[in-house]
């Protein structure tokens, strides 16, 4: 999908008249110019203010080449792609035990609900390590990589916040996950939850309609959702991984007009609400908090609620090497190969090294 988009939008004229542009991707769509302002095509434009923006992902800043809040609009969201803490509220009732705020609360409630082999306390998806891990870590106040208002880049992975993330996220994970802890896929971690044999899952917010679909799940009506807790109620943080529509740059002013009126369309409350009931990740707050009263998509209420604690993967061209560098030392760390300093140093030389290449304007590593 990648590879279709680059060519469409370096060829003569563009195939699409829309691109999907994921989290990791999109960076190099903006920077290049390779897809339209939407200003460009229609300066009166105005983003509805229901439309969640991602922690920007919308917008470029050329001047400083990340996402900012004043930066040019790019993009408009499509697939609103969040984490939650998926927790099974008849359990919780028979405890008297609260939905989590804190990790702290997570791990009281697995103390009292993990009892393998017949249900684990937490199951949160560990192959890959990274989505789920980088909200640990913005919640304790690290960042993978952060620019400041000059352009100049840190990697921030090893400061002592991230050691501390990555100390609960493998603490919580060992002691409460299942055997193969380091090791867990989305699907496994679904299954476990479906199947009744996990008491709280964090995964993505998509994965709600499983286990309320009663042909694949023994627990509908009993699976609740909350924001992914942090250190405390107000450091709680969800990661982003959404995808965006982008107008290639390549196609005459009449296609780039019609394109635009279907995303205007497409993002409209009415055209929200059919596709979230057809399955589909809304990306307004309104949808969320409507359809978040009704049965069936009660999860739905705790997206709106999650919307404040939206914080963005690494956005930049590198990001895939980025990611790849932290993920493989957080997996040796998780399976005890290496200490969580010794991880995250390692990964933040190979950050470092990864920026440096990539001619970024770097703060030295501490």
């Amino acid at each position: 999908m990648l590879q279709r988009s680059r060519n469409a939008v370096t060829a003569g004229e563009s195939e699409f008249d829309l691109i999907n542009l994921n989290e990791q991707w999109y960076s190099l769509f903006y920077s290049a110019g390779l897809v339209t302002p939407i200003l460009d095509i229609d300066p009166d434009f105005e983003l509805d203010p229901q439309v969640i923006e991602y922690a920007y992902a919308t917008r470029w800043n050329s001047d400083i080449g990340y996402s900012t809040a004043d930066g040019e609009l790019y993009g408009l969201p499509i697939n609103g792609n969040i984490q939650l803490l998926f927790y099974r509220t008849d359990l919780f009732e028979e405890a008297g035990l609260d939905a989590p705020v804190t990790w702290d609360d997570v791990e009281a409630a697995a103390q009292v609900l993990h009892d393998p082999p017949t249900r684990v306390g937490l199951v949160t998806r560990t192959a890959p390590t990274d989505w789920e891990f980088q909200s640990y870590l913005r919640g304790f106040g690290a960042s993978v990589i952060e620019v400041d208002e000059s352009g100049t880049w840190r990697v921030g992975i090893a400061d002592p916040e991230g050691v501390a993330a990555l100390e609960r996220y493998i603490k919580l994970n060992r002691d409460y996950g299942p055997g193969n802890f380091a090791s867990v896929s989305q699907a496994e971690a679904l299954s476990l939850m479906q199947s009744g044999r996990a008491a709280m899952a964090h995964v993505v917010g998509a994965a709600a309609p499983n286990f309320e679909n009663p042909e694949q799940s023994i627990v509908q009506g009993l699976v609740g959702a909350t924001i992914v807790p942090g250190p405390t109620a107000d450091t709680r943080s969800t990661m982003s991984g959404i995808w965006v529509m982008g107008i290639p740059q390549n196609l005459p002013d009449a296609r780039k007009q019609a394109a635009l009126d279907f995303m205007r369309w497409a993002l409209t409350e009415e055209a929200q609400t059919l596709y979230a009931r057809a399955g589909a990740i809304p990306v307004r707050q309104d949808v969320y908090e409507a359809l978040g009263q009704e049965d069936g998509f009660r999860w739905m209420q705790a997206m709106a609620d999650s919307t404040p604690f939206i914080q963005a993967q690494p956005r930049v061209a590198e990001a895939p090497q980025i990611i790849q560098a932290f993920a493989e030392q957080v997996a040796a760390a998780l399976l005890g190969q290496v200490t969580p300093e010794e991880a995250l140093q390692t990964a933040a030389q190979d950050i470092h090294r990864i920026m440096a290449d990539g001619g970024y304007d770097l703060a030295p590593l501490d």
